[in-house]
């Protein structure tokens, strides 16, 4: 059975995501900050514990990163398949933006996904038929939005790294896809004042994600962009 880790799996697209992927069959591991909302989750998705496992994990911190590793191999749980899917936003023109909160978004958005990319491509971790990674990017890291910033900027900067990491490694049985939706409807925003109603569901993109996800010797899903069928916000 592929086993699926899932970062930012308590809540939003990383939670429907590991619906869809425990609907597929496969087992899942979700990790967040939130143990509390993690184990509710759980609870919702897989009451028995048979195929969902949680974990609390600050995957903008290394120290969490390096426990979470020690404890999947510990736990012998191999990951066949790693969605990048935590994120912070800040909605904040550029000259108003807060230090802190884009260091932050900086460590959640490209350091916590580049460690853990290294982590699962280790033969110690990585699944044995290799890894699928897909990263949960957004359309702010293609074109410029106001008051998105520092949001967009480190999703740029993680679309960047996963490319070159994809060049590096995809003869090294690593396959990595990058999705980049545009206006969700998740937590995220906040009860900030959006049309929600124009929004795309969450479960649209965990649906893509597991797509991406599949395992398809002879082809790969690069790149993918998704936004509202009534286009930006």
């Amino acid at each position: 059975m592929r086993h699926v880790l899932i970062t930012g799996g308590g809540s939003g697209i990383g939670r429907e995501a590991a619906r869809a992927f425990l609907a597929a069959g496969m087992a899942v591991t979700i990790v967040g900050r939130d143990e509390e909302r993690l184990r509710a989750a759980r609870g919702e998705l897989d009451p028995a514990g048979a195929r969902l496992a949680c974990r609390a994990c600050d995957v903008g911190r290394a120290a969490d990163t390096e426990a979470l590793a020690a404890w999947l191999i510990e736990t012998g749980r191999r990951v066949d398949v790693l969605v990048n899917c935590a994120g912070l936003f800040l909605a904040a023109p550029m000259l108003k933006a807060g230090e802190e909160q884009a260091a932050d978004m900086w460590q959640v958005h490209v350091m916590g996904p580049w460690r853990l990319l290294r982590a699962c491509a280790a033969p110690g971790l990585r699944g044995s038929g290799g890894l699928s990674v897909v990263n949960v990017l957004s359309v702010t890291a293609l074109k410029p939005y106001p008051a998105c910033g520092f949001y967009g900027a480190t999703k740029a900067a993680l679309k960047s790294l996963m490319e070159t990491a994809r060049a590096e490694l995809r003869d090294k049985g690593v396959r990595i896809s990058n999705i980049y939706p545009g206006a969700t409807e998740t937590p995220i925003w906040g009860g900030r004042d959006m049309d929600h109603g124009r929004m795309m569901d969450a479960a649209d993109v965990a649906a893509a994600i597991v797509a991406c996800a599949a395992d398809t010797p002879r082809s790969l899903v690069e790149d993918l962009v998704l936004r509202p069928a009534g286009g930006d916000l």
